[in-house]
């Protein structure tokens, strides 16, 4: 999941988390389900590159509900130590 372009994780989405800061796809994988999150928001960007990977995945959870939206995400990330989650191969 983790390698999955927003292109080709857009074609398999279930669900789709979306607001300002980005896109959270939600897709079905190997032992449950997984968000994987797309913050172009936080670039300054309205929409992901068709080609970019993942900025963080999330998973596998047992349902598909439950995945947080992208600003809320970031945030967990931030108040968990992870200050730099995002994707630097942009």
């Amino acid at each position: 999941m983790r390698h999955l372009s927003y292109r080709e994780a857009e074609g398999k989405a279930l669900k789709v988390l979306v607001d300002g800061v980005g896109e959270g796809l939600v897709l079905e994988g190997e032992g449950g389900y997984y968000a994987l999150y797309y913050l172009f928001g936080l670039q300054g960007r309205r929409a992901p590159d068709p080609e970019e990977t993942p900025d963080w995945v999330e998973g596998p959870a047992p349902s598909w509900e439950g995945f947080r939206l992208p600003y809320d995400q970031a945030r967990w990330l931030e108040e968990n130590g992870y200050m730099s989650f995002v994707n630097e191969s942009k």
